[in-house]
């Protein structure tokens, strides 16, 4: 089921009319984009000057054995589409970055959306995913 519907946000991804509207988000730092609903891009070395910040939350929206294989440190592994408020940090007001594989997967942007939904007024999407991160020549944890 989680695949099918990934699929389908692939797909939806691709579509000409998907997420034509980036534009710069009035208070972020040069780099940051809106993507939709306030979630806002950062690029792989944004989030790596962030790495160890106080209420700074990352969550890997990979698979369990691609998140085995290579995460941002301090990641924790979420489902994309199980986002849940018992998850996420009670301040509502806490960082919340999230990404997955590279460009293409729509899934962190899915779970920063849930974030939004859940009240959180913080979140990114790593759009760039862990590949974009790797070649960065950004480190990565086991």
């Amino acid at each position: 089921m989680r695949i099918a519907l990934l699929v389908l946000l692939v797909a939806l991804a691709a579509s000409p009319s998907w997420g034509q509207s980036h534009t710069t988000h009035g208070g972020a730092s040069s780099g940051t984009t809106a993507t939709s609903n306030d979630v806002r891009n950062l690029e792989p070395a944004q989030l790596a000057a962030m790495l160890g910040k106080a209420n700074v939350f990352i969550y890997d929206c990979n698979e369990e054995d691609m998140f085995r294989e290579a995460h941002v440190p301090g990641a924790k592994l979420t489902v994309y589409d199980q986002v849940t408020a018992d998850q996420l940090p009670t301040d509502l007001s806490a960082t919340l970055i999230f990404y997955c594989y590279s460009p293409e997967c729509p899934a962190a942007t899915t779970a920063a959306r849930t974030a939004l939904t859940l009240g959180h007024t913080d979140v990114y999407s790593m759009l760039a995913g862990i590949t974009g991160w790797q070649d960065a020549g950004l480190p990565t944890e086991p």
